[in-house]
């Protein structure tokens, strides 16, 4: 799972959860830019994205992501306080798979997070 959001206090608490979990390897990126080398180095299942990142939006990472077929297999949660249903419905359309709405329930976004990997 590749976690990217540039609050620390939220990747913190995805890394925290998932190494109690155990189920899945974490790598974490604060920037569009570095999630894009990551996506690119460590090819993860499953990417949990802020919307608004410093240097690019949720859109632009779901559209490139999608446009790569090296990808396809990868589930994007899009995670973020701050958008309305048209917005929600552009992600969707991007290409993420789910969207989750700050703040969350972390035990459901887990579960969550299980269904969309079937594991």
């Amino acid at each position: 799972i590749l976690v990217v959001d540039d609050a620390p206090e939220i990747v913190e608490l995805f890394v925290d959860v998932h190494e109690r979990d155990g189920r899945f390897e974490v790598k974490t990126a604060n920037t569009g830019y570095t999630a894009g080398i990551l996506t690119q180095e460590f090819n993860p299942d499953l990417i949990i994205l802020d919307y608004m990142l410093p240097d690019i939006n949720g859109n632009v990472v779901c559209q490139t992501i999608r446009a790569n077929p090296a990808f396809e297999h990868t589930k994007i949660v899009i995670v973020s306080g701050v958008v309305n249903q048209d917005e929600i419905n552009e992600l969707l359309k991007a290409g993420a798979d789910d969207f989750v709405k700050k703040p969350f329930n972390i035990e459901k976004l887990i579960e969550r997070i299980g269904e969309l990997l079937s594991v």
